[in-house]
C-alpha cells in the first residue's frame, strides 16, 4: 500500500529549497529542506528493503541497486549534459570549474569533489551550476553502502535493536557536524556524507522500528488515540520546521550545532504522520502537492543550474524575477523529464528505453526506411547539445573572472604586507593628505572588492597596508580595525570598504569613526551590491558617517561602478583588471580630499 501523503512531504521539501534558491533572505532557512528529503529517502528505502525481504526472504540487492539507477542515473546524466551545453550559450563564466562538477555529478561524489577542491557552499557571487549535486551525492552514496550494511546487521541484530543502532549513527554523523564546523566557512561539515548523513539515518531508524505505518504489510490498524498523538506530533513538526526555514539562515551556529539535527528529527515526526491515515496526510496527499512530489527530483536537478544562468544573464536588480521565471521552466522540464524520461526508465529499463529511441536508426541500417523528419530534428538536437557539452567541458577554465581576480588581489596584497615597515607607534595623520597618495602610511580594511582590487591599490599606494577577508560582513571589518587599533598598528589614514556581504550597523561606524579612529584621517567606501536588499541602508550609513564627521570622507565606489558596468566581473559586483584601476583611482582622489 502507498501513501500519498508522503508526496506532499516531497513537495514541501522542494518548495523550501526551491524559495531559498530564488530569495534567501526571504527564505534564509530554506535549505532544511534538502534535510528532509533526507529523512524521507532513508524512511522510504529501509521500509522497501524491509519489505521485499520479507516477501522474497532475502535481501535482493542486485535488484535495488537497479532501480535506483533507474530512478536517479538519466534524468540526472541528461541534466548535466544540457546543463553544460547551455554554459556555452550563457557564457559569462558559467563553465568556470565545469570539469570536476561534470566528474562529480557522473560519478556521484560531487560532495567529495566539491571538498577536495576547496569549493565555498556559501560562495553566492559566482555560483557552479552543478553545485546542488551534493546532496543527491550523499544520497546516492548512503544507497551504495546501507543496503549492504544492513543485509548484514539484520543477521546478527533482531530489528529494534538495528532501530537504535541506526539512530546511534545518526548521533555519531550529527557530533561529526558540529566537531567539522568552521564558522568561516562550514563547507566541509555541511556536504561532507560523514557529517550529514544523519538525516537518512533517522529515516531508516523510523522504518527499522515499530512504529505503524502504511508502508508494513503486517502493520496492525493504529489505535485512534495513536493516530491523535502522531496528527499533533506531525503538525508541530511542521510548525517549527516552517519557523526554521523562515529565521535561521545556512551559515548560522545553530544550524550546525545540533539545529538541522533537531530540524530532522521534525521532520521524522512529518513524515511518520504522512505514512498514515491521520488528517495531516490528507491535507498533505491534495493534487497539487502529489503533482509537484512526484515530479519533484526533476524539478531539483533543474531548478538550480536554470536559476544560475537566468540570473547570469539578468541584471542584479531582476535576479529575483529571473530566479521566478527559471523556476517555472523548471517545472516544465521537469514535467517532460518526469513523462519521457524517468518514468520509461523506471518501467522499462535504461537499455529497453534507450532502443526504442534509438528504433529509427535500425530501420534506416537494416530495413533501409528513412526516418520521419521529427525524428531527425530531435536527433540533430541531441548530438549538438551532446557535442556543445564535450566542447564546453573540455574548454572549460579552472577558475572564473572573479576566482582569478581575488586569487590576484590577495596575492598583491600579502606581497605588500611583506614588504611594509611596521608603523611607529601612536603616529598621528597629518593636518592634509593632499601629498598623501604614495607616501602617507594607508591601513585598509575590507572585504572581497578590497581584495579584487588589491593589484590597482598596490601600484598606486605603496605604503598600503591591508586588511581583507572575502566574505567579510561590516562586523567583522570593525573587529580588524579595533583589534588593530588597540594594537597600535594603524596607518595614518584609514580606510573602510564594506558592505558587499551584508548591511552596515550605522550606529557601530559612528561609534568607529567618532572613538576609535577619532584621531585618524578615514575614508569610507561607498559599496556597489546592486540587486543586494542591504544597499540602501548600507550606502546611507556610509554616506550618513562620512558627512558627520570632520575626520571622515566618502570614496564614491557605486557613483563610479554603476556608471561603468564594463569595469565589472560576472557577478556585477566586484572590480576587474580594469575596475581595479578605478576603485583606486576614486580612493587616491577620497586621499586627496581628506
Amino acid at each position: 500500500m502507498t501513501a500519498p501523503g508522503l508526496d506532499g512531504v516531497r513537495a514541501l521539501a522542494v518548495l523550501l529549497v526551491i524559495a531559498y534558491h530564488v530569495a534567501p533572505r526571504e527564505m534564509p532557512g530554506g535549505y532544511l529542506g534538502v534535510d528532509m528529503f533526507f529523512v524521507l529517502s532513508g524512511f522510504l528505502i529501509t521500509a522497501v528493503l524491509l519489505e521485499d525481504a520479507t516477501r522474497e526472504l532475502r535481501f535482493d540487492l542486485p535488484a535495488f541497486w537497479v532501480r535506483r539507477a533507474r530512478r536517479l542515473v538519466p534524468a540526472a546524466t541528461l541534466m548535466i549534459v544540457v546543463v553544460a551545453a547551455l554554459t556555452l550559450t550563457v557564457g559569462r563564466d558559467t563553465n568556470a570549474g565545469l570539469r570536476p562538477q561534470v566528474f562529480g555529478g557522473l560519478t556521484w561524489t560531487a560532495n567529495w569533489v566539491q571538498v577536495a577542491d576547496g569549493s565555498s557552499y556559501a560562495e553566492q557571487n559566482v555560483p557552479s551550476v552543478l553545485t546542488h549535486l551534493w546532496s543527491l551525492a550523499i544520497e546516492e552514496q548512503f544507497y551504495l553502502l546501507w543496503p549492504l550494511s544492513l543485509a548484514v546487521a539484520v543477521l546478527v541484530l533482531p530489528r529494534r535493536r538495528l532501530a537504535g543502532a541506526a539512530a546511534a549513527l545518526a548521533l555519531v554523523s550529527a557530533a561529526l557536524m558540529v566537531v567539522l564546523y568552521d564558522p568561516a566557512d562550514p563547507t566541509r561539515a555541511y556536504v561532507g556524507t560523514d557529517a550529514h548523513v544523519f538525516g537518512l539515518l533517522l529515516g531508516a531508524s523510523l522504518a527499522l522500528s515499530r512504529a505503524p505505518h502504511l508502508l508494513r504489510t503486517d502493520r496492525t490498524p493504529p489505535r485512534l488515540a495513536t493516530l491523535a498523538l502522531i496528527t499533533v506530533l506531525g503538525t508541530i513538526a511542521l510548525v517549527v520546521l516552517a519557523w526554521f526555514a523562515a529565521v535561521v539562515p545556512w551559515s548560522s551556529g545553530v544550524t550546525y550545532r545540533g539545529g538541522l539535527l533537531l530540524m530532522s528529527v521534525a521532520a521524522l515526526a512529518l513524515v511518520l504522520a504522512a505514512a498514515n491515515p491521520t488528517p495531516l496526510a490528507v491535507l498533505l496527499a491534495v493534487p497539487p502537492l502529489r503533482w509537484m512530489g512526484s515530479r519533484s527530483y526533476g524539478l531539483y536537478l533543474w531548478h538550480w543550474p536554470l536559476i544560475v544562468l537566468a540570473t547570469r544573464l539578468a541584471a542584479p536588480e531582476h535576479a529575483v524575477a529571473a530566479g521566478v521565471v527559471a523556476v517555472v521552466v523548471a517545472g516544465v522540464v521537469a514535467e517532460l523529464s518526469y513523462r519521457y524520461v524517468e518514468m520509461p526508465m523506471r518501467q522499462d529499463g535504461i537499455v529497453l528505453t534507450l532502443r526504442r529511441w534509438l528504433a529509427p536508426v535500425d530501420r534506416l541500417v537494416v530495413e533501409r526506411r528513412r526516418p520521419r523528419r521529427g525524428w531527425v530534428l530531435v536527433a540533430g538536437a541531441v548530438c549538438a547539445v551532446v557535442v556543445g557539452a564535450g566542447v564546453a567541458v573540455a574548454t572549460a577554465p579552472e577558475r572564473s573572472s572573479l576566482e582569478t581576480s581575488l586569487l590576484r588581489g590577495e596575492e598583491a596584497l600579502e606581497r605588500a604586507a611583506d614588504h611594509q615597515p611596521a608603523p611607529a607607534p601612536s603616529a598621528k595623520p597629518r593636518a592634509t593628505c593632499r601629498k598623501a597618495p604614495r607616501t602617507v602610511r594607508v591601513s585598509a580594511f575590507g572585504d572581497s572588492v578590497l581584495i579584487a582590487a588589491g593589484p590597482a591599490l598596490v601600484e598606486a599606494l605603496p605604503r598600503l597596508d591591508a586588511t581583507a577577508e572575502v566574505g567579510w560582513q561590516y562586523g567583522d571589518v570593525a573587529r580588524a580595525v579595533r583589534r588593530a587599533a588597540a594594537r597600535d598598528r594603524l596607518g595614518q589614514v584609514v580606510v573602510l570598504g564594506t558592505g558587499t556581504n551584508g548591511p552596515v550597523d550605522r550606529d557601530d561606524l559612528d561609534r568607529l569613526v567618532g572613538r576609535t579612529l577619532a584621531d585618524r584621517r578615514v575614508v569610507l567606501v561607498a559599496p556597489y551590491v546592486p540587486g543586494r536588499g542591504w544597499q540602501r541602508s548600507s550606502l546611507a550609513a556610509v554616506r550618513a558617517v562620512a558627512a558627520d564627521h570632520d575626520n571622515a570622507t566618502l570614496a564614491d565606489w557605486r557613483r563610479a561602478a554603476s556608471r561603468a558596468q564594463h569595469v565589472l566581473t560576472t557577478d556585477r559586483v566586484h572590480p576587474n583588471a580594469k575596475g581595479a584601476r578605478l576603485y583606486a583611482r576614486v580612493l587616491v582622489r577620497a586621499l586627496g580630499d581628506c
